[in-house]
Order: structure tokens, then C-alpha cells, then sequence
């Protein structure tokens, strides 16, 4: 057993020191870039970050596809085979799930047909991009990546379809509210219209009292709704959890210009991480920020005149119907008393198995469509007999010839931003400041304006259309220079009462945002203040819970040791605090004991697993004390709230106790929240420890604004977290802070693959250059490209 530990020692400190020579790419010297217009240089700091010089916006877009491909080809590949619903191709099985969904959705076919609807502007814009992208492809070979020789993958020439269909997957994957919908009918299915509506989502914006998501009760019968995982993609949730973003201004920006903060929260364990920092310096534009592989521009960032962040916003862009299949004719669906014959079409996916013919499976999808869109309903659902569920999603209706990225990057002043933010289809909430002390925030997206309906519950179709158009980009929710001195945004209601259009159902908890509230109490803030907002992990959702958690435990003997923990507590998510475990495992076990006698197991985990459907209207029957939920109906007895919470204690014993040992003292928050880091061509926690970053205690939770957010199933493991902590000074012309847990290289045992990790986990600040005197005096590498 010794010899074999040390012949595995000796390979892989062999694959150390030799997989880099093998696994890597040109960064410094010349080369040919002939797609290019004129020469371009690249500076690299010591960690990587390039700094793209060119004499034209043209070829700094050329330089960028190129530097994008050469540094995350394999990640670009997955993004491409993602977005055409071809990832069970590309890594087998594991993608199913994603390909049905996007096959019905056909971003392929969309895609194609916006080609022909661009600007000349947005055209050139993504070709220039392209340009360089099919340049490495090309000419690039003997620089591949490993892996790909590993896979047997060879990339072929990208094509603007591919580029406009990955943005589109982008902005799919970020209308998650049609799951709430489902959620809805099964929730009716199981108690009835009536019973249902006692569980409907309650949304806050604490910037306005009034606001309570109240809406009719619904009059659906139930539907009989029964569906399997099949359209549960296991990837689009990676790019829909969240974010924080905000902006203090002059007056109250200790500097006395704007600052902005964004910190953008996904499933971002995969190395080397969503994002890619760069510089691009022409003779129109000087920014810095992060862009997202697979398209041009950037992400997040700042120019000498305007900053940008964003998070989701959740506004609804996706409804379901209930239509109705012809009685007398199987091929054809009634709408407004007419009968029309399903559109149809038929999907071959592709699935990568050595075992298979040729090394694939084939799977079939036979696609029928209404006016409205595809019938989800066929694939791994059934409802009633002679009832259909189909989807309906705005983009392809409302969509532009332009994407407002370009716009925005070129922006002069907030005015600008926010008309470049108006033809922006994604539904986020920009947070925007400029030189001249503006800040704003403004909602973005294409929200069908509806006549009838709110988007919690499906509806059936009637001879008018409930969608008359869109919401104008000027009635979008906006606030610019409020009196309070700072805007923002943490995936909250951000809409007031009186907003004349049902914006969304689907929003966030307010306790982050009500936590952003206490810190900007501070009359002036400073730019360390906003990096130790990033980092901070107060819980105020615990501190409205914890009295009569307390209050109850301690009238309970075995109970009172948890008390004691629980009273000494400071609401800190620290990762080496007992408290913080003792708590999110008391939430866990509160919410389980509510429902479990009402919800098989399935359908409480559904309900449980969407926080943002149930966390504030449990919240409010519990500071209330009144609930007939919390009634356990199995027992004779009439339980009340503090019965429930005492079984949850006792839930949370017997759960800590057989994981941690009996010694509460030394139970600890980061022994059960960890994150782990790792390659996605081989994930999991054993290959994270040789080809990834490892397994690591972590603070904060789903309720803290440094995110540390499980899945209710699937406790205590974080799965989306900060993906990158970037803080704008625009009285600071040198430099950006910022930092992400990863590099901007995937290559195994790459230097830069991770060396952002660190000082993400420990909160360390790290810097992206702006001004060419920073640039230069950190540059450590040139790369000359010649066209």
C-alpha cells in the first residue's frame, strides 16, 4: 500500500511539472492575428489579467474573441453545446436534461431568425468578436487544450447563430419564474384554488410598505398535474440565483464621487469560474471589468465616464397556458372557439456513449406547437385527460435589433446608459453611475404587459390575447438620485404598490436588501465600506426568528443548551461560530414539520427547494403566532407555532448530534457549509482535490449579502456564492477592486487557473488596472498581434 501511495505521489507531481509544458498556449511574443485591422498589443499583470490596446474598437473586439477562445476553449465549446441544446453530445448523459428544454424552446431556430433582424451596428459588433474566436480555431491548432485530446472533441468554426444563441441561453436561464407555475398547479392539484392561495408568494419591497403581493384567488379546478425531472436542467439554475448591487453617490461617497458595487451570485464553483477580467483601451473607450466568454464586451464594469453592475430583477417574461386538445381531432388544439392544427416538428439529441454505435444514442422529440408556443406538456408530464400545458416566452416576440450591450459599453453618461439598458432583453436590475454623480437603478427585459393574469398561475387561453404588447423601457421600475443617496438592488421587489403592471411574483426575500438599509445609515461610506459589505454576514431573517426560537427552547430542559447558544449569539454567519448551524438547521427542520403532514415528500421538497415562493409568507405567519398550517393534522391536538418550533429543536438534535457529536460547543457552521471548487470536466469533491480547488469551510448563508446559498434538499452545501466582489471608486482613475474564486486560464495545473481563489476565500482585495500608468507598471507580459 506504501509503494502505490508513493508511485501515485510520483505521477502526479510528474503531471505537475509536466501537463503545464504540454497544456498551454502563446503569451508573450508575436503572432499572426490576420483578421485584424492593425497591430494590437496585450499587456498581462502578474495574475494574468489582460489589457487589450488597440487602435480601434473593431480589433480590440477581434483581440478579445481571440484572447476568450485561447484561455477558455473548452468552456466556450460547453457554452455553445448549452445553448444549442447538444450538451449530452458534447459530455453525455448529464446534459439530457438541458438539450429537451432548449430543443423545445428551439434557441437555435431563434436564433437564426434574429440574425436577419440585427442592426448593421450589433452585426458588425458580434463579427468582429467572431472574427477572432475562428482565428484561434483556425490557425491555433497545436494550442488546443488538453482535455480536448482526452474527449476526442475538435472545435469547428463558430458561426454568429452560435453567439446570439448563447446570449439567448443567457437570458433564458434567467426567466426561472415558470417553475413557480408549476409549483402553483401542483400546489392547487393538492389542496384546491382556495387552500392554494393561502401559500402564495409574498413579495416585499421595503422601500415601500404597502407593497404585499395579494392578488385573486385563482378559479382553476385541478388539472391532475404529474411530471418527472425531464426539463429540469441542472445548468440553467447556475446562471438565475441572484445577486447584490449598489451605488452610494457623491454626497455620500466619502471620496465625493460615485461608488459601485456588484458582487453577482451563481453556481460559480467550476474553475476557472464564469467571469474573465480584462482592460480595452482604444481611441473612443478606456474600460475595465469582466466579460462573460462566448461574447463580446463586458459584463460588469467601468469607462471613464459610467460603472455598471446587475442583478436578476425576475421580471417575468414567461407564461404557461392550459390549452385544449381538439375533441375531434387529435392534431388540432381549440383557440377562441376555432380549431387550428398543431405546428410540429421533430428533434434528434444526440448522446455521447462509447457503449453506443458510433459512439451516440439518439433520442427523439416529437414538438407540437400553439400560437402561444410549445407544449410542454408531452415530455415527462400529463395533466387531465384533453388538457395541454404550453410555454410562452417574450423574447422572441419583443426582442430588438440590438442588445444594448454595445450601447451601454459606449455610454457617456447615466441618460445614456439607461436608454442602452432599455434595449437590454435580460431581466436584471442595472445599478449605473457616472462622473457627473448620478445613480440609478432601472429594471430591464422584455415584460409582456398583461391584460389578465399576474404570472403565478397558468391560464387558459381566451379569444383575446392577455398580452397586449410589452412594458415600455421608460415605465420599467427605475430610481435615479433618490434623496437617501444610494440605489439597490438584491433580487428584491423592487416595483411599488401602485406599479400599473404585474411585473413578477418571483422575488427574493427582503432581508439582504433591509440589511443594505442599516449599513447606508452611515452618513458618508467610504470604498473599504462597501468591500466590507460584500463580505458581510449578518442575518437579520435569524434575528426576526430567534426570540421565540429562544423563548421556546429554554421552557424545554433538553432544549436549553441549544438556547444558551442561540441567546449568545451576534446573527454572524461565521464559519467558525456554533450558532449559525444551530439555526439554519432549526429553519430547515421549522419549515419541513409545517408541511410534512399536508405534502408527500415530493411535493414538500418542490415547495421547500423554491425559498423565494415561501420564506416571507412562513415568516409572516410566524411573527403573527397564527397559522392553521403549523396544526399538525395527524395528531388530535391543535399544534401552534412554538410546538412546531420545539419538534424542529429536537429534529435539529438528533441531526447534529449523530453528524457533529454530542459537544454542541464544538459544533461549527463551516463544518457542515463548505464550497468546493473544480473543473468541470471532472467534477466532484475527490478530482476538486487534484485538478480543482478543493473543499472549503464557508460563512454567510442564503440570507446574508456575502452569499452562501444550499439547496433546501441538499443541506449544508454551498452551491451559489459570490462569483465575483468587484467595488468602482469613480473618483479613482488607477484602479478597480475586485477579486473571484478562480483565473483567467482553464489549462490544468495553469498558475492562472485559481490564483484568484485565495483571496476570494479570505476576503483579500486584488486589483484590475485603468489608467495606463497602472497598466504599464504592472504589466509583467507582451503579446504583440499582427494582422
Amino acid at each position: 500500500m506504501k509503494k502505490f501511495f508513493l508511485i501515485l505521489t510520483l505521477l502526479i507531481i510528474a503531471a505537475v511539472l509536466i501537463l503545464p509544458r504540454l497544456d498551454t498556449y502563446q503569451r508573450e511574443g508575436t503572432l499572426t492575428l490576420s483578421a485584424l485591422q492593425a497591430p494590437v498589443k496585450v499587456l498581462r499583470d502578474d495574475a494574468g489579467v489582460p489589457y487589450i490596446y488597440a487602435d480601434s474598437l473593431d480589433d480590440a473586439l477581434t483581440a478579445q474573441g481571440f484572447l476568450h477562445v485561447q484561455e477558455r476553449t473548452f468552456q466556450m465549446e460547453l457554452y455553445k453545446y448549452l445553448a444549442h441544446g447538444r450538451l449530452a453530445e458534447f459530455i453525455g448523459e448529464r446534459g439530457i436534461k438541458n438539450d429537451r428544454i432548449i430543443r423545445l424552446l428551439d434557441l437555435t431556430g431563434f436564433a437564426k431568425e434574429q440574425l436577419g433582424r440585427l442592426s448593421d451596428e450589433e452585426r458588425n459588433y458580434l463579427q468582429r468578436y467572431l472574427n477572432g474566436v475562428n482565428a484561434f480555431i483556425t490557425d491555433r491548432e497545436d494550442e488546443y487544450p488538453l482535455m480536448f485530446s482526452v474527449m476526442g472533441h475538435t472545435p469547428m468554426q463558430w458561426t454568429l447563430e452560435d453567439i446570439l444563441a448563447i446570449q439567448y441561453f443567457r437570458i433564458w436561464s434567467s426567466s426561472v419564474n415558470w417553475r413557480q407555475e408549476l409549483l402553483t398547479l401542483q400546489l392547487i392539484d393538492k389542496f384546491g384554488a382556495e387552500r392554494a392561495y393561502e401559500l402564495r408568494p409574498l413579495t416585499i419591497n421595503p422601500d415601500d410598505p404597502a407593497t404585499e403581493f395579494d392578488a385573486e384567488p385563482s378559479q382553476l379546478a385541478s388539472l391532475g398535474l404529474q411530471f418527472d425531472d425531464s426539463l429540469v436542467s441542472d445548468y440553467q439554475p447556475r446562471y438565475a440565483m441572484g445577486s447584490n448591487a449598489w451605488a452610494s453617490d457623491g454626497g455620500k461617497s466619502a471620496n465625493g464621487a460615485p461608488i459601485l458595487s456588484n458582487d453577482p451570485h451563481l453556481d460559480a464553483r467550476h474553475l476557472p469560474g464564469f467571469w474573465y477580467p480584462m482592460g480595452i483601451v482604444t481611441p473612443e473607450l478606456r474600460a475595465v471589468g469582466t466579460a462573460s466568454p462566448g461574447g463580446p464586451g463586458l459584463g460588469v464594469g467601468r469607462t471613464s465616464h459610467i460603472a455598471w453592475g446587475a442583478t436578476n430583477g425576475y421580471a417575468d417574461m414567461v407564461d404557461l397556458y392550459i390549452e385544449t386538445l381538439d375533441p375531434d381531432n387529435g392534431s388540432n388544439y381549440i383557440q377562441g372557439g376555432q380549431s387550428l392544427p398543431f405546428l410540429t416538428r421533430t428533434e434528434e439529441l444526440l448522446i455521447r456513449d462509447r457503449e453506443a454505435e458510433g459512439g451516440f444514442r439518439v433520442e427523439t422529440m416529437q414538438i407540437r406547437e400553439t400560437i402561444r408556443g410549445p407544449i410542454i406538456s408531452d415530455h415527462g408530464m400529463s395533466l387531465v385527460e384533453g388538457k395541454l400545458l404550453s410555454m410562452r416566452w417574450s423574447v422572441p416576440e419583443y426582442v430588438g435589433p440590438d442588445s444594448g450591450n454595445r450601447e451601454l459599453l459606449l455610454a457617456r453618461s447615466v441618460d445614456e446608459a439607461l436608454l442602452a439598458i432599455g434595449k437590454t432583453t435580460v431581466p436584471l436590475n442595472y445599478i449605473v453611475v457616472d462622473t457627473a454623480g448620478n445613480v440609478a437603478r432601472m429594471g430591464s427585459g422584455v415584460v409582456p404587459i398583461r391584460s389578465r393574469g399576474n404570472g403565478l398561475v397558468p391560464l387558459v387561453p381566451k379569444e383575446q390575447d392577455n398580452w397586449q404588447g410589452r412594458i415600455p423601457p421608460e415605465e420599467m421600475p427605475l430610481q435615479l438620485n433618490p434623496a437617501k443617496g444610494w440605489v439597490g438592488s438584491a433580487n428584491h421587489r423592487v416595483t411599488k404598490a401602485d406599479y400599473p403592471y404585474e411585473y413578477s411574483t418571483h422575488f427574493a426575500g427582503s432581508w439582504r436588501y433591509r440589511r443594505l438599509m442599516e449599513l447606508f445609515e452611515k452618513p458618508v461610506v467610504s470604498v473599504d465600506d462597501h468591500w466590507a459589505f460584500n463580505l458581510d454576514i449578518k442575518n437579520l431573517l435569524a434575528q426576526r426568528m430567534l426570540p421565540a426560537i429562544i423563548a421556546a427552547f429554554e421552557a424545554d430542559p433538553e432544549l436549553q443548551p441549544l438556547a444558551r447558544e442561540l441567546a449568545a449569539w451576534d446573527l454572524l454567519d461565521d464559519k467558525d461560530e456554533t450558532a449559525p448551524l444551530i439555526f439554519q438547521t432549526v429553519l430547515r427542520h421549522f419549515a419541513i414539520e409545517t408541511f410534512s403532514d399536508d405534502m408527500d415528500e415530493s411535493l414538500l421538497m418542490a415547495y421547500l427547494n423554491q425559498t423565494y415562493y415561501w420564506q416571507e409568507r412562513v415568516l409572516r405567519w410566524y411573527e403573527q403566532d397564527g397559522s392553521p398550517w403549523f396544526d399538525d393534522t395527524r395528531t388530535e391536538q391543535i399544534e401552534d407555532r412554538d410546538d412546531i418550533i420545539i419538534r424542529a429543536g429536537r429534529a435539529v438534535l438528533t441531526e447534529l448530534n449523530a453528524n457533529w457529536g454530542e459537544d454542541s460547543s464544538s459544533w461549527r457552521w463551516g463544518d457542515a457549509h463548505t464550497v468546493t471548487f473544480f473543473h468541470p470536466f471532472i467534477p466532484g469533491k475527490d478530482a476538486a482535490k487534484w485538478i480543482g480547488g478543493g473543499e472549503h469551510a464557508m460563512g454567510g448563508s442564503g440570507e446574508t449579502l456575502m452569499r452562501g446559498l444550499y439547496i433546501f434538499d441538499k443541506p449544508y452545501e454551498a452551491k451559489v456564492i459570490d462569483s465575483m466582489r468587484i467595488i468602482i471608486d469613480m473618483a479613482d482613475t488607477e484602479k478597480v477592486e475586485a477579486h473571484f474564486p478562480g483565473g483567467v486560464s482553464e489549462r490544468w495545473f495553469d498558475p492562472w487557473n485559481k490564483n484568484f481563489l485565495d483571496s476570494w476565500l479570505s476576503g483579500e482585495k486584488r486589483y484590475w488596472w485603468f489608467s495606463d500608468e497602472a497598466i504599464n507598471e504592472h504589466a509583467q507580459y507582451e503579446l504583440r498581434l499582427q494582422p
